[in-house]
């Protein structure tokens, strides 16, 4: 008896609020949901960012590694690891723009000011686009059985490198169903 399979993909975005400069969110669960609602038996994820300064990556969901240092009061293992690749208090090229309020080039804001009507427009943010070379855009897993292929302490994560703000990812399974 041969069975005949049928290739499908199913792309579904999500956005997500982040809340620090140096956010670690786990996004399994949502991911593990968008496969189910797929139905692809056997395939591949690929979770992909909108944005230059923030990523997704797998790794392990523990504070003392990943947690926000706002929040435990001391710099988590991986914000120490980026900051000294890519110290936000160092000076960066990117951060000297110049446009029609700025005509000699330099900022005049630091890390993310509001404005009169309490937006944040553009942020020194030179660093984050630097730490980025550390964390990709986009990553692809495995789908198995109709469930993500991955170890026991493996979490996927949207990794914010600059500051608060809204983050788009979309999510792509392609497989036979």
């Amino acid at each position: 008896m041969v069975m005949k399979s049928e290739f499908a993909s199913h792309l579904e975005t999500k956005k997500y609020q982040t809340k620090y400069r140096t956010e670690f969110i786990t996004i399994t669960h949502d991911i593990e949901s968008v496969i189910k609602k797929s139905g692809i038996k056997t395939g591949s994820v690929l979770i992909q960012t909108h944005h230059t300064t923030c990523g997704v990556w797998v790794n392990e969901n523990e504070k003392n590694l990943v947690g926000p240092s706002e929040v435990l009061g001391y710099e988590s293992d991986l914000r120490k690891v980026l900051d000294s690749f890519a110290n936000p208090k160092d000076e960066y090229g990117h951060n000297d723009i110049y446009h029609s309020k700025n005509k000699n080039g330099k900022r005049d804001t630091h890390l993310c000011e509001p404005d009169e009507n309490g937006v944040i427009q553009e942020c020194i943010n030179g660093h984050a686009h630097a730490q980025a070379l550390m964390i990709h855009p986009s990553i692809s897993l495995i789908v198995e059985d109709g469930k993500l292929l991955r170890g026991q302490w493996q979490e996927i994560m949207l990794v914010e490198l600059d500051h608060d703000r809204e983050r788009t990812v979309s999510f792509l399974v392609s497989g036979i169903l």
